[in-house]
């Protein structure tokens, strides 16, 4: 606070205030030639210190109902002050180019659909002949290995037969020679049975070779056979796997875009009516029946049972505001009616705006949130009002103008009373010890000051026993809050 530009009233001047002035401006001693003072009474009261700032009201919880349709307003259901509960239909946009090329849209989507669905079906009996191919062709190429392994294995058995019946058939031979040729080969009977015998050994070991000779063939018969069923069983998955692919890009060959813009066309049809999302007043409309948006904000709802006061202030005195504390509100339609508040929020932030002239950066200084009093309902959102932010309050306490007091080089201080003797006064310096100082008064902690003392207020050329006469009595305007 600036104490050296204290605001004062006085109840009366005289011609010995203008002479005092004159002896200031010419060097003397400036106390008027019949030694006149101004005083202040003493007494009792209440103080406080405190920072004025100014501000509207407004309502908490503000909402700006915003719309980007370029349509004009079809119906408007609310004015300036309505009060509006949520979910009530505060304005309705004409829909009706919207409707229409949303339809539009649809049925060219439903035809698309149709084809693709048509497709499809298509595509899915492709995908079920080439897995029916496939069951048929491994079918097909089972069998012929079946039919490979059989005589293969019919060929190994035979062949097992013939060693057997040429390893008899020799024995027997051996058997025959031996017995010719013991009797001196004269019994021709067994000589001609040896002779078969060695016949039928020679056919049977010729079949038996060419028999073995023919065993590889039947193997490679049924490897050849096992790979036929291989490489029909890939064939048949990778034309499986191409009717399988050929459904599976059906998604990505579906028009998303036109689905992508009946759905924003859906969003902005349901932007057509518009609906509070909260309870409360009207308390800006931009737009009007008829009419088309200029700004994105077509209205203001802003909760009228909860008020509160945006105040800026000042760099020197935004560290002494603290939230809780009490506020002092009067308000130009209201006259001198003084109602309540606190501060509920402070920001200790400076904003920072743009000259629109310059393009300079502007401070705009610190800001804080007054909240009013619920009950204080002559307050209306949009009223001009003046603030009185308490720093500090004393109660019952005596205080005297800031400037009656002298403090000495030391740190003591003193005031001059004007003591009353009979019709003529006295000035008697007290010593005193301040306390509380606010924007006009100080209060006064120890001191033999009482209530009803007159207190010089221009004490710098009065002496302690010089005879003072009074001229008038000081008032202070700390109540205009100015």
């Amino acid at each position: 606070m600036d104490k050296n530009h204290i605001l004062r009233k006085i109840s009366l001047f005289s011609t010995s205030a203008a002479l005092l002035l004159a002896a200031a401006s010419c060097g003397a001693k400036p106390l008027a030639l019949d030694n006149t003072v101004v005083t202040y009474t003493a007494e009792t009261q209440d103080i406080e210190n405190f920072i004025s700032v100014s501000g509207s009201v407004e309502g908490s919880n503000m909402v700006k109902i915003t719309s980007d349709l370029n349509t004009k307003v079809q119906s408007l259901n609310v004015e300036v002050g309505s009060i509006v509960k949520k979910g009530d239909v505060l304005c309705v946009f004409d829909s009706s180019d919207l409707q229409q090329e949303y339809d539009a849209l649809k049925e060219s989507l439903s035809n698309s659909d149709q084809r693709s669905q048509t497709q499809h079906e298509i595509n899915q009996r492709a995908l079920n002949n080439a897995k029916a191919d496939k069951t048929s062709t491994l079918d097909q190429a089972q069998r012929a290995i079946d039919k490979a392994v059989e005589a293969r294995d019919s060929a190994y058995s035979k062949y097992d037969q013939l060693q057997t019946k040429v390893n008899d058939l020799y024995v027997k031979s051996v058997d025959l020679y031996n017995a010719v040729y013991a009797g001196g080969g004269e019994d021709e009977l067994t000589y001609q049975q040896y002779l078969s015998a060695q016949q039928q050994y020679e056919t049977a070991q010729a079949e038996y070779e060419a028999l073995g000779e023919q065993l590889s063939s039947y193997d490679s018969a049924v490897t050849e056979a096992q790979d036929a069923y291989n490489v029909a069983e890939r064939s048949a998955d990778a034309a499986i796997q191409a009717a399988q692919d050929v459904i599976n890009a059906e998604k990505f060959d579906s028009d998303s875009s036109v689905q992508n813009q009946l759905d924003k066309l859906q969003e902005r049809l349901n932007k057509c009516e518009v609906t509070a999302p909260r309870d409360g007043i009207v308390t800006a409309l931009s737009v009007a029946e008829g009419s088309i948006p200029t700004t994105d904000a077509i209205m203001t709802i802003e909760d009228a049972g909860s008020l509160h006061i945006n105040v800026t202030v000042n760099e020197a005195d935004i560290l002494n505001v603290k939230e809780g504390q009490k506020a002092v509100i009067t308000a130009t339609a209201t006259g001198d009616k003084e109602f309540t508040g606190k501060v509920s929020r402070v920001v200790n932030i400076s904003s920072q705006g743009v000259n629109p002239y310059t393009g300079e950066s502007t401070n705009n200084g610190y800001t804080a949130e007054i909240s009013l009093d619920p009950s204080d309902s002559q307050l209306l959102i949009g009223m001009n009002a003046k603030v009185k932010i308490i720093l500090d309050e004393k109660k019952d306490v005596i205080a005297v103008p800031y400037d009656s007091i002298i403090e000495d080089k030391d740190g003591s201080c003193y005031v001059f009373v004007a003591e009353d003797n009979g019709g003529t006064y006295t000035a008697k310096k007290l010593t005193v010890k301040k306390g509380l100082e606010t924007n006009y008064l100080t209060e006064i902690v120890s001191s033999d000051i009482k209530d009803g003392d007159l207190i010089i207020t221009e004490p710098r050329y009065v002496s302690d026993g010089q005879t003072v006469s009074i001229e008038a009595q000081y008032e202070d305007n700390s109540g205009d809050g100015e």
